[in-house]
């Protein structure tokens, strides 16, 4: 099968990582795969050193991308696509446009990654998932969403959880060397991973790390991810200076190997206000890293209280303070949330099990009739 993957937002997270590995994934289970993303994205290094079969493109008309849409239908023909897969919510108007200007009009599967906070079912919307065969939802709270506010059939949003590489899949480099010096000699190292942004929360753990600091926690953090709000992130390093914490919080910019990283730390944690998933947590937990996550959106799919990590309530630096000193002096708890967290991962979120779905879901939506055309008459019938 012929596999178009889009993706064009210019970041370089959890989402447009999963691409990547989408594309690679699929074509070693058999199929070409494609791949359509920012030419100027933090992604389109990455994909020129691999040598992947790509088409870059630049930002044009976001709203009624037609330069972008006619390059995309041309590639489309060119490669005899049959499915288009698509990731980012601002690529969808891209997408339907380029699947109904191709001669080949592939089956439009969307993965939904973003929460979904407003219906989205006037006529606009109507006509663009009029011609999506299959939404993915990542979690149980996007699918609920996506029933509540997309103009879709129930029949026509499936749930598929994301999933992450084995542990001892990953190259057991030496992880110290990946980070800074400062964060390594710390006796107790919190991890935070993800794009620099106030509604990733960073915040909150430097709250907490100041409160944890005066009450004599010999600690550090390590806060890695690309910085999108430089002024948030110049108020972040403020923080840490006026609290004279300095010492005990590292920030750092995105790496290659997060979940090596994560091998160093005690715990990672998420503290996004509403994050749809958390791939992040997933990531440590496979890792046999004690997690805490925000308790709030798909966080409580991943995490099981008490169980398997810490959940604490959104946007609350000091509940968060009180779970990370808890871990601090309770070696025997920290074990034991990081041994279920793993064996819980392990069952529900292995990579490849997730790709041989996705695989299963391309199949059969490949032999079944496209409702870019079908649905469309059906409603008038």
């Amino acid at each position: 099968m012929n596999i178009l993957i889009i993706c064009t937002s210019a970041g370089v997270g959890g989402l447009e990582l999963y691409a990547e590995r989408e594309q690679r994934s699929l074509s070693e289970l058999g199929h070409s795969c494609y791949i359509v993303i920012h030419q100027n994205g933090l992604l389109a290094e990455r994909i020129k050193t691999e040598g992947m079969q790509c088409l870059f493109l630049r930002p044009c008309w976001t709203i009624l991308p037609l330069i972008n849409a006619l390059k995309v239908a041309r590639y489309i023909d060119a490669n005899e696509i049959d499915v288009i897969h698509m990731h980012w919510n601002k690529d969808l108007n891209l997408a339907v446009l380029a699947q109904r200007i191709s001669k080949r009009r592939p089956k439009l599967i969307y993965s939904r990654h973003m929460g979904i906070t407003r219906s989205k079912k006037d006529l606009y919307h109507r006509f663009l998932y009029n011609k999506v065969d299959q939404v993915l939802a990542v979690s149980r709270q996007v699918q609920k969403e996506a029933y509540d506010y997309l103009p879709l059939p129930a029949e026509r949003v499936s749930l598929l959880y994301l999933g992450v590489p084995a542990a001892d899949k990953i190259e057991q480099l030496n992880c110290y060397k990946l980070l800074p010096a400062k964060f390594v000699k710390q006796t107790f190292r919190i991890g935070m991973f993800g794009r620099i942004e106030h509604g990733k929360g960073q915040h909150l753990l430097v709250e907490a790390m100041t409160e944890l600091v005066s009450q004599g926690f010999d600690g550090g953090a390590l806060i890695i991810g690309h910085v999108m709000d430089e002024s948030y992130f110049e108020q972040l390093k403020k923080r840490v200076a006026d609290a004279g914490i300095e010492d005990n919080i590292v920030f750092s910019d995105f790496i290659e190997s997060p979940q090596q990283a994560m091998l160093c730390c005690d715990v990672v944690v998420l503290l996004t206000y509403c994050e749809t998933f958390g791939l992040v947590l997933v990531e440590a937990m496979r890792q046999g890293v004690a997690v805490i996550g925000t308790d709030a959106g798909g966080v409580p799919e991943i995490i099981s209280h008490e169980q398997t990590g810490l959940l604490v309530p959104s946007g609350d630096a000091a509940a968060l303070a009180k779970s990370l000193r808890r871990l601090y002096e309770n070696e025997a708890l920290k074990q034991q949330l990081a041994k279920n967290g793993k064996c819980s991962a392990d069952e529900k979120f292995d990579e490849q099990v997730h790709f041989n779905k996705l695989n299963s879901i391309f199949l059969k939506m490949n032999e079944l009739p496209s409702v870019s055309s079908d649905f469309r008459e059906s409603q008038g019938s």
